[in-house]
């Protein structure tokens, strides 16, 4: 467990003398309590990440910038699998993360059903499983002790005041989905070529590669500004987008992402409501 931060080390330390109660086949680690006195702590720290496989990184709106958070979840991330390192989120929302931290998924802290499907995926990864109807049950039994710890590390005042209610601006959010776009783009067009290579088949054609890419680009940014993008279709040079507002008053969309969506895309953006009138519309031609 990585932490940062005196939230961030209550929540380790919480999940630490926690996690055993309900799952007994695991063994957490934390560099607070595991490092005797006298050890060489980063050397330390450097083995322990070598032969961890699963990693949960506690997260607080004033640690995601954290140098040592970021180096310990590229370090995890190069040991284990993706889905294996996981931010666990403290006073904030899964919206509220940034690159690099974001392109993991993320858990709520004080959320019972994601903390139940933590466990469930810990779980799973472990080599010695707990049947699942043994573990739900424990968790239900263990969760109130679990939740107020929760509750109390929410209460307490950051190290410089902020609280979990991040603003971020609309291009902010724009610009770091389109950075995970690419890498999700890189990462499925290497596994394709190692698969499909394996398999003795032709290549998928890049440029339908590059449309699934740009499909789940549209609709994470749509997401992150509260709307839902039902659908996408290219006509010749533009990109027509029918949406709507996951909100029950209904949030303009600003030019200004509008434009920035047109950017990334290259091509001209015209968003449609689900009657078919036009609410937007970018400036490219």
């Amino acid at each position: 467990m990585s932490w940062s931060g005196e939230r961030s080390k209550k929540t380790a330390e919480a999940l630490w003398s926690w996690l055993p109660d309900v799952l007994q086949n695991i063994d957490p680690w934390l560099s607070s309590l595991d490092i005797s006195a006298g050890s060489r702590g980063v050397r330390e720290i450097t083995d322990e990440l070598s032969e961890t496989n699963f990693g949960i990184i506690c997260t607080t709106p004033e640690n995601q910038s954290s140098t040592w958070v970021n180096f310990e979840a590229g370090a995890l991330s190069k040991q284990v699998d993706g889905g294996s390192v996981v931010p666990f989120l403290i006073d904030m929302k899964v919206a509220d993360l940034i690159s690099p931290l974001s392109q993991f998924q993320a858990v709520i802290g004080d959320s019972k059903a994601d903390v139940q499907k933590l466990l469930f995926d810990i779980n799973d990864a472990s080599g010695d499983k707990i049947p699942r109807e043994r573990l739900e049950r424990a968790f239900l039994r263990c969760w109130p002790e679990f939740e107020e710890k929760m509750r109390s590390i929410n209460t307490l005042p950051s190290r410089d005041g902020r609280s979990g209610e991040l603003e971020r601006s609309e291009a902010d959010m724009t610009e770091e989905i389109l950075l995970i776009a690419r890498q999700l783009d890189h990462r499925m067009t290497e596994i394709e070529r190692y698969a499909l290579r394996a398999e003795g088949a032709s290549r998928r054609p890049s440029r339908e590669i590059r449309r699934i890419s740009e499909e789940r680009f549209i609709s994470s940014s749509f997401t992150k500004i509260g709307w839902e993008a039902v659908r996408s279709s290219w006509v010749d040079e533009s990109v027509v987008i029918v949406a709507h507002s996951l909100s029950d008053s209904e949030r303009k969309l600003s030019r200004d992402f509008v434009e920035r969506i047109a950017k990334s895309l290259a091509r001209e953006v015209v968003v449609l409501g689900e009657s078919g009138e036009v609410i937007a519309r970018s400036n490219l031609p």
